[in-house]
Protein backbone atom coordinates (compact mmCIF):
# COMPACT_ATOMS: atom_id res chain seq x y z
CA UNK A 1 0.00 0.00 0.00
CA UNK A 2 3.27 2.55 0.83
CA UNK A 3 4.10 1.53 -2.58
CA UNK A 4 1.34 2.67 -4.46
CA UNK A 5 0.98 5.59 -2.64
CA UNK A 6 4.30 6.77 -3.20
CA UNK A 7 3.40 5.88 -7.15
CA UNK A 8 0.39 8.08 -7.10
CA UNK A 9 1.93 10.99 -5.41
CA UNK A 10 4.79 11.27 -7.64
CA UNK A 11 2.36 10.53 -10.69
CA UNK A 12 0.60 13.71 -9.56
CA UNK A 13 3.70 15.86 -8.66
CA UNK A 14 5.08 14.59 -12.27
CA UNK A 15 1.80 15.72 -13.83
CA UNK A 16 1.07 18.66 -11.70
CA UNK A 17 4.72 20.56 -11.98
CA UNK A 18 4.35 20.42 -16.19
CA UNK A 19 3.13 23.93 -16.94
CA UNK A 20 0.92 24.30 -20.36
CA UNK A 21 -2.77 25.71 -20.90
CA UNK A 22 -4.82 24.66 -18.01
CA UNK A 23 -2.41 26.07 -15.41
CA UNK A 24 -2.11 29.28 -17.42
CA UNK A 25 -5.92 29.81 -17.70
CA UNK A 26 -6.12 29.31 -13.10
CA UNK A 27 -3.41 31.79 -12.89
CA UNK A 28 -5.20 34.10 -15.34
CA UNK A 29 -8.51 33.28 -14.09
CA UNK A 30 -7.19 33.89 -10.28
CA UNK A 31 -5.30 37.31 -11.44
CA UNK A 32 -8.73 38.12 -13.17
CA UNK A 33 -11.33 37.11 -10.58
CA UNK A 34 -9.53 36.43 -7.34
CA UNK A 35 -8.78 32.89 -5.68
CA UNK A 36 -12.20 31.22 -5.57
CA UNK A 37 -12.74 31.83 -9.17
CA UNK A 38 -9.26 30.24 -9.90
CA UNK A 39 -10.42 26.75 -7.49
CA UNK A 40 -13.16 26.15 -9.62
CA UNK A 41 -11.02 25.70 -12.31
CA UNK A 42 -8.18 24.18 -10.05
CA UNK A 43 -10.89 21.28 -8.96
CA UNK A 44 -11.99 20.96 -12.47
CA UNK A 45 -9.25 17.64 -12.99
CA UNK A 46 -10.85 16.20 -9.99
CA UNK A 47 -14.37 15.40 -12.58
CA UNK A 48 -12.20 15.14 -15.98
CA UNK A 49 -9.20 13.50 -14.82
CA UNK A 50 -11.10 10.69 -13.11
CA UNK A 51 -13.80 10.39 -16.23
CA UNK A 52 -11.13 9.85 -18.54
CA UNK A 53 -9.07 7.34 -16.91
CA UNK A 54 -12.08 5.83 -16.47
CA UNK A 55 -12.91 5.36 -20.42
CA UNK A 56 -9.07 4.57 -20.89
CA UNK A 57 -9.37 1.93 -18.81
CA UNK A 58 -12.24 0.67 -20.53
CA UNK A 59 -10.74 1.52 -23.61
CA UNK A 60 -7.77 0.65 -23.61
CA UNK A 61 -5.40 0.84 -26.72
CA UNK A 62 -8.75 1.12 -28.40
CA UNK A 63 -8.99 5.01 -29.34
CA UNK A 64 -7.79 5.49 -32.73
CA UNK A 65 -5.14 8.31 -33.53
CA UNK A 66 -7.07 9.89 -35.79
CA UNK A 67 -9.40 10.85 -32.98
CA UNK A 68 -6.79 12.18 -31.40
CA UNK A 69 -5.55 14.01 -33.93
CA UNK A 70 -8.88 16.09 -34.40
CA UNK A 71 -9.45 16.37 -30.44
CA UNK A 72 -6.14 17.88 -30.80
CA UNK A 73 -7.05 20.18 -33.55
CA UNK A 74 -10.03 21.36 -31.69
CA UNK A 75 -8.49 21.65 -28.26
CA UNK A 76 -5.45 24.09 -30.00
CA UNK A 77 -8.48 26.19 -31.37
CA UNK A 78 -10.06 26.68 -28.45
CA UNK A 79 -6.80 27.42 -26.67
CA UNK A 80 -6.18 30.08 -29.41
CA UNK A 81 -9.88 31.63 -28.41
CA UNK A 82 -8.41 31.64 -24.64
CA UNK A 83 -5.27 33.14 -25.62
CA UNK A 84 -6.88 36.00 -28.08
CA UNK A 85 -9.56 36.85 -25.02
CA UNK A 86 -6.62 37.04 -22.49
CA UNK A 87 -4.73 39.74 -24.89
CA UNK A 88 -7.77 41.99 -25.06
CA UNK A 89 -8.28 41.56 -21.17
CA UNK A 90 -4.81 42.98 -20.52
CA UNK A 91 -5.81 46.05 -21.46
CA UNK A 92 -8.38 46.27 -18.77
CA UNK A 93 -8.28 47.47 -14.94
CA UNK A 94 -7.93 44.39 -12.49
CA UNK A 95 -10.72 46.14 -10.72
CA UNK A 96 -13.10 46.18 -13.89
CA UNK A 97 -16.10 44.85 -13.91
CA UNK A 98 -15.10 41.34 -15.67
CA UNK A 99 -16.82 40.75 -19.02
CA UNK A 100 -16.74 36.72 -18.65
CA UNK A 101 -18.07 35.36 -15.43
CA UNK A 102 -16.00 32.94 -13.21
CA UNK A 103 -18.66 30.16 -13.75
CA UNK A 104 -18.24 30.06 -17.55
CA UNK A 105 -14.72 30.28 -16.82
CA UNK A 106 -15.31 26.96 -14.94
CA UNK A 107 -16.97 25.85 -18.14
CA UNK A 108 -14.51 26.55 -20.45
CA UNK A 109 -11.74 24.76 -18.05
CA UNK A 110 -13.62 21.80 -18.62
CA UNK A 111 -13.53 21.87 -22.15
CA UNK A 112 -10.09 22.48 -22.40
CA UNK A 113 -9.18 19.83 -19.99
CA UNK A 114 -11.36 17.27 -22.08
CA UNK A 115 -10.61 18.65 -25.48
CA UNK A 116 -6.56 18.72 -24.90
CA UNK A 117 -5.57 15.08 -26.18
CA UNK A 118 -2.85 14.89 -23.71
CA UNK A 119 -4.85 13.73 -20.88
CA UNK A 120 -5.71 11.18 -23.16
CA UNK A 121 -2.43 9.89 -24.45
CA UNK A 122 -1.44 9.97 -20.63
CA UNK A 123 -3.96 8.09 -19.19
CA UNK A 124 -3.60 5.32 -22.35
CA UNK A 125 0.20 5.03 -21.82
CA UNK A 126 0.25 5.69 -17.73
CA UNK A 127 -2.24 6.63 -15.24
CA UNK A 128 -4.89 3.31 -16.42
CA UNK A 129 -1.87 0.55 -16.87
CA UNK A 130 -0.86 1.67 -13.30
CA UNK A 131 -4.16 2.02 -12.10
CA UNK A 132 -5.48 -1.39 -13.30
CA UNK A 133 -2.11 -2.88 -11.71
CA UNK A 134 -3.16 -0.94 -8.55
CA UNK A 135 -6.65 -2.19 -9.18
CA UNK A 136 -5.12 -6.45 -9.46
CA UNK A 137 -3.94 -6.24 -5.88
CA UNK A 138 -7.22 -4.95 -4.79
CA UNK A 139 -9.99 -2.13 -4.57
CA UNK A 140 -7.68 -0.43 -1.68
CA UNK A 141 -4.28 -0.26 -3.70
CA UNK A 142 -6.67 1.30 -6.50
CA UNK A 143 -8.14 4.23 -4.66
CA UNK A 144 -4.68 4.60 -2.87
CA UNK A 145 -3.32 5.13 -5.97
CA UNK A 146 -5.86 7.72 -7.79
CA UNK A 147 -6.44 9.33 -4.14
CA UNK A 148 -3.03 10.15 -3.57
CA UNK A 149 -2.17 11.18 -7.50
CA UNK A 150 -5.45 13.41 -7.40
CA UNK A 151 -4.65 14.90 -3.91
CA UNK A 152 -0.84 16.32 -5.38
CA UNK A 153 -2.22 16.79 -8.87
CA UNK A 154 -5.00 19.16 -7.65
CA UNK A 155 -2.93 20.62 -4.72
CA UNK A 156 -0.32 21.89 -6.91
CA UNK A 157 -3.21 23.54 -9.53
CA UNK A 158 -5.12 24.58 -6.07
CA UNK A 159 -1.39 26.61 -4.99
CA UNK A 160 -1.13 28.39 -8.59
CA UNK A 161 -4.38 30.02 -8.02
CA UNK A 162 -3.47 30.82 -4.29
CA UNK A 163 -0.19 32.34 -5.83
CA UNK A 164 -1.43 34.01 -8.96
CA UNK A 165 -4.56 35.85 -6.96
CA UNK A 166 -1.94 37.17 -4.65
CA UNK A 167 -1.29 39.25 -7.33
CA UNK A 168 -5.13 40.48 -8.10
CA UNK A 169 -4.59 43.52 -5.84
CA UNK A 170 -1.11 43.61 -4.95
CA UNK A 171 0.40 43.46 -8.46
CA UNK A 172 0.87 47.23 -9.47
CA UNK A 173 -1.02 47.71 -12.75
CA UNK A 174 2.10 47.77 -15.12
CA UNK A 175 2.99 44.50 -14.22
CA UNK A 176 -0.59 42.83 -13.75
CA UNK A 177 -0.49 43.73 -17.89
CA UNK A 178 2.48 42.50 -18.40
CA UNK A 179 1.40 39.03 -16.47
CA UNK A 180 -1.59 38.88 -18.32
CA UNK A 181 -0.27 39.31 -21.95
CA UNK A 182 2.54 36.75 -20.65
CA UNK A 183 0.17 34.25 -20.25
CA UNK A 184 -1.67 35.57 -23.23
CA UNK A 185 1.32 34.46 -25.54
CA UNK A 186 1.94 31.60 -23.66
CA UNK A 187 -1.97 30.21 -24.63
CA UNK A 188 -1.41 31.82 -28.39
CA UNK A 189 2.06 29.86 -28.59
CA UNK A 190 0.22 26.79 -26.82
CA UNK A 191 -2.39 26.72 -29.35
CA UNK A 192 -0.39 27.42 -32.50
CA UNK A 193 2.04 24.57 -31.62
CA UNK A 194 -0.74 22.19 -30.56
CA UNK A 195 -2.94 22.53 -33.49
CA UNK A 196 0.19 22.31 -35.98
CA UNK A 197 1.27 18.97 -34.07
CA UNK A 198 -2.19 17.51 -34.24
CA UNK A 199 -2.34 18.29 -38.14
CA UNK A 200 0.60 16.37 -38.77
CA UNK A 201 -0.20 13.77 -36.39
CA UNK A 202 2.77 14.13 -34.54
CA UNK A 203 2.04 12.23 -31.21
CA UNK A 204 5.02 10.01 -31.46
CA UNK A 205 7.31 11.86 -28.92
CA UNK A 206 4.84 12.10 -26.22
CA UNK A 207 4.10 8.55 -26.79
CA UNK A 208 7.91 7.51 -26.71
CA UNK A 209 8.03 10.02 -23.41
CA UNK A 210 5.09 8.26 -21.57
CA UNK A 211 6.18 4.39 -22.65
CA UNK A 212 9.25 5.54 -20.41
CA UNK A 213 7.14 7.00 -17.54
CA UNK A 214 5.10 3.86 -17.42
CA UNK A 215 8.32 1.31 -17.64
CA UNK A 216 9.86 2.93 -14.61
CA UNK A 217 6.58 3.25 -12.35
CA UNK A 218 5.49 -0.16 -13.32
CA UNK A 219 8.85 -1.89 -12.12
CA UNK A 220 8.60 0.32 -9.13
CA UNK A 221 5.33 -0.47 -8.63
CA UNK A 222 5.83 -4.81 -9.12
CA UNK A 223 9.26 -4.82 -7.37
Amino acid sequence: MIRTLILGTLLGLFSGVVPGPFTALIAVTSLRHGFWAGLRIALVPLVSETSVMALTALLLSQLPSEALRWMGIVGGVFILFLGARTWREAADHPNQEPHVSSRQRALEGMMLAVLSPAPWVFWLLVGSPLFLSSYHQGWGHAAAFLGSFLFVFVGIYVGVARAASLGHKRLPLHWYRRVMVGAAVALLLAGVVLVWQSWIGNFHRMVRGSEGIRRMMQDTLLQ
